[in-house]
């Protein structure tokens, strides 16, 4: 359950305001606060609604740890219901009922309980908006830059919330023609094993045409596993199986 709400938060850092060139970094944090207040409007798929979203992610390790750079391309869908995200380490296939884990390189399936909760506009979705807020809130500075038809926003957090997260700060590139967020980088000191992670935004679609199954037509074909899963192993975690 833990990856669905990384991703559920991965997600919702895709905002889509705009701003007036060479604000003050008043009116440039007020603006942002505002928009996340409108964001609560639109944080969960309503009736039929799909949202689809294309983006690649770029992780860089402190050396220390000897860990290589990773990068990855996702895509995902979201319904008011189910759940659909799809990259080359981690597949996830869910509604309120239950949940697919699928891992490629480790030939594994993980089948668990899913939580109805997660599909709550007052869960993943808002925490995540509320520590936005905290963020910007306690931020010792805000930076707004104008480069062409690009907007650089940094949010430096203050002393305490550096301690608390380990964010040293936030960098929001915004695109002025698209007149959306392209990427989203968090930089972080040694409290943490990532020194930079980097969220760049090909697509973001709030009314896709795709359509999402439900979990159990991604990995079977009747009672047997898809050809792609066929030699996986199913490790079955629901209460009630």
């Amino acid at each position: 359950m833990r990856e669905f709400k990384i991703i559920v938060w991965i997600m919702i850092c895709c905002f889509h305001f705009g701003f007036a060139q060479n604000e003050t970094s008043n009116t440039c944090k007020g603006k942002i606060i505002s928009y996340l207040d409108d964001m609560e409007k639109i944080l969960s798929p309503k009736n039929n609604q799909v949202y689809y979203m294309k983006y690649s992610t770029n992780t860089v390790f402190f050396e220390e740890y000897k860990v290589p750079t990773s990068s990855t391309t996702t895509e995902m869908l979201i319904s008011g219901d189910k759940v659909m995200m799809n990259d080359e380490n981690m597949k996830i296939y869910g509604n309120q009922e239950e949940m697919f884990v699928v891992l490629p390189k480790a030939n594994i399936i993980y089948w668990n309980d899913s939580d109805p909760r997660l599909f709550s506009d007052n869960n993943s979705q808002k925490k995540f908006l509320d520590i936005e807020r905290s963020l910007l809130k306690s931020s010792s500075s805000i930076t707004c830059d104008t480069k062409e038809n690009q907007q650089e926003i940094i949010i430096f957090p203050n002393k305490d919330f550096e301690k608390k997260t380990g964010l040293l700060k936030q960098v929001l590139v915004y695109d002025l023609e698209s007149k959306r967020v392209i990427s989203v980088e968090n930089r972080f000191n040694k409290k943490s094993k990532i020194k930079k992670q980097v969220v760049y935004y090909e697509v973001v679609d709030y009314n896709s045409n795709n359509k999402i199954k439900e979990p159990l037509n991604y990995v079977f074909n009747g009672t047997e596993l898809k050809p792609a899963y066929k030699n996986f192993e199913i490790i079955n975690n629901r209460k009630n199986k």
